[in-house]
């Protein structure tokens, strides 16, 4: 009889990780910082949730923005020239995460955020998604 309880105690930790999705920055210049959780990757961070960003040109960036929009289970919702943020649908689960990008053209860099907005922790699922970005520059989106 206890098993009742247990399910109660998993669904509050659960939902104690639930997040809205993130505001476009107000500058040009950062992401919004990922939370305490560990359920984010920003590369303008420091920390456990700190990664590199992605190098890119002005023409790689406006080829990252037409193959991320074609890709099944992704949503832009914001494309502002140098700042673009998408949802995206989970395949197995379907939770929906946040990703944002913002593109520094004389750095040569794309700032990257990527957080889920249920749950405690990703799995590594936000550092997978960013590395399945820079694996795709690298190869130039064949």
């Amino acid at each position: 009889m206890k098993r009742p309880h247990c399910y109660l105690i998993f669904i509050i930790f659960l939902l104690a990780g639930c997040s809205s999705s993130p505001e476009k920055p107000a500058t040009d210049a950062t992401l919004p910082a990922c939370g305490p959780m560990p359920n984010c990757v920003n590369s303008q961070t420091d920390g456990s949730g700190a990664i590199a960003p992605l190098k890119a040109s002005a023409l790689e960036w406006q080829q990252l923005k037409v193959w991320l929009a074609s890709q099944d289970g992704w949503t832009i919702t914001v494309d502002e020239g140098e700042f673009l943020q998408a949802v995206v649908i989970t395949p197995l689960m379907r939770f929906r995460d946040d990703f944002q990008l913002m593109f520094m053209a004389e750095e040569g860099l794309i700032h990257v955020r990527s957080s889920s907005r249920l749950g405690i922790g990703d799995m590594g699922a936000n550092r997978r998604r960013v590395d399945m970005l820079r694996s795709e520059l690298a190869i130039g989106f064949k």
